[in-house]
């Protein structure tokens, strides 16, 4: 599994165990994808994460806390909710990306090998 996908699988990881969603979305972003750039996606999947990102980086932080605390726990549930969901789809779509990523190829029939004779049973 390339790179992206182990990354958003880890953040997926976080986004499924116990706990509430606010607390699981802070962990999973923040541990595993803040650190991401737009451009290291596939080009159809940039818009989507940017979306995400802006929407997890719009409050300001108060003191040492993170960006992205301080966003989400001015969100509602419902709201980071969705959001869990965006990071699960962008999963779904790298992950499958890479079991497409590998071209079918045409491949010779195998050649007949020749008849050997029988060994005698007697």
């Amino acid at each position: 599994m390339p790179y992206l996908a182990k990354r958003f699988e880890a953040a997926v990881s976080v986004l499924v165990a116990d706990g509430p969603i606010k607390k699981r979305l802070i962990a999973a972003y923040s541990e595993h994808l803040d650190d991401l750039k737009s451009s290291e996606l596939p080009v159809k999947l940039r818009p989507a994460f940017i979306k995400l990102h802006d929407a997890l980086h719009s409050v300001k932080p108060i003191g040492r806390e993170l960006c992205v605390k301080a966003t989400i726990r001015k969100m509602s549930s419902r709201e980071a909710g969705g959001h869990a969901r965006t990071i699960f789809l962008l999963f779904s779509e790298l992950f499958h990306k890479d079991q497409r990523s590998v071209p079918l190829r045409a491949v010779d029939a195998p050649k007949k090998l020749p008849k050997k004779p029988l060994p005698s049973a007697g």
